[in-house]
């Protein structure tokens, strides 16, 4: 590919397929501490609810939900990919030169009409999962940013306390592949990949730091065919396994799930230089069909 990169301005939002708007709305409020912006119908077949993330992300979260029989979120909230995280949304300079650099890349964009952004100053295409998104859907917008929410402290009662959004954990057959195609193509920065054969836990990790600093995307491949990432890939395919969350306080976390009885998993300590981090996961059955980690650490930065 040659040096094109898709010219990201910030990422916007991510954004979530389920079933039923209201009880994902008191989740992420409630539990999470998301605080509530809009509620939206659309003539595209889905019911939208727009939230905002806690701490210094400063990024939008999306909640969308089928609006009658034949709407097109069915196919994904019944397939192997739902319900749970659906796509992600970030704001690029020009929609005309991300189509360029998408297609430099190899892949035709979805649904990217020159016509809309010299009409009306902005324009959107995708990266369809099947082509270009790797098994995830990517929308790519020019124009006035949809978000413009600034950073917030969630001072809610019973809710994480989350203070950032860390990363999207991308499951796929090779980290070497898929990293190199985030860092040709979003211009993303490999700033860790996990050392050895992953014999111990199942899986090799790459992680990239986005351009905008607003969050990481994590590349988990299977060690071998026992993996749980294989497991993961044998049933859904390459998607999003996971969103963590950095939260600022962990007993404040962890008592806010005991108090909406949401269990939690695969709870672990450790220490890195002379710092502890702690670090817990959610199961998607109790958040809506994604499963979240999230993780506490003594120092900025000890824990990736």
């Amino acid at each position: 590919m040659g040096t094109f990169v898709l010219d990201i301005l910030q990422f916007d939002h991510i954004s979530m397929a389920v079933p039923a708007l209201e009880p994902q709305i008191e989740f992420l409020t409630k539990v999470l501490g998301f605080r509530f912006d809009n509620q939206h119908d659309s003539d595209e077949g889905y019911v939208g609810a727009d939230l905002v993330v806690p701490g210094r992300s400063a990024m939008g979260w999306e909640v969308l939900m089928p609006n009658g029989p034949d709407s097109y979120l069915h196919r994904f909230i019944n397939g192997a990919s739902g319900p749970g995280l659906h796509h992600v949304a970030l704001q690029v300079r020009s929609a005309q030169q991300a189509a360029e650099a998408i297609r430099e890349a190899g892949v035709e964009p979805w649904g990217y009409r020159e016509r809309d952004e010299v009409e009306s100053g902005g324009g959107v295409i995708y990266l369809h999962p099947r082509s270009g998104g790797h098994g995830f859907l990517y929308q790519i917008y020019s124009g006035d940013p949809w978000n413009e929410y600034p950073p917030f402290e969630d001072d809610g009662e019973h809710t994480l306390g989350i203070i950032a959004v860390n990363h999207l954990s991308h499951a796929h057959p090779s980290r070497s592949e898929l990293g190199d195609y985030y860092e040709q193509l979003f211009g993303m920065k490999t700033i860790y990949t996990s050392p050895g054969n992953g014999a111990d836990t199942g899986f090799n990790t790459r992680v990239l730091e986005t351009n905008t600093g607003q969050l990481r995307f994590e590349i988990i491949e299977p060690a071998g065919p026992d993996s749980f990432v294989q497991k993961f890939l044998d049933t859904r395919g390459p998607s999003m396994h996971h969103v963590t969350f950095e939260v600022g306080d962990w007993e404040r976390a962890v008592s806010a799930c005991a108090h909406h009885n949401i269990p939690l998993f695969g709870e672990r300590t450790g220490e890195t230089d002379g710092a502890a981090w702690k670090e817990a996961f959610i199961h998607p059955k109790h958040t809506g069909g994604m499963l979240v980690q999230f993780f506490w650490e003594e120092k900025p930065g000890i824990w990736i």
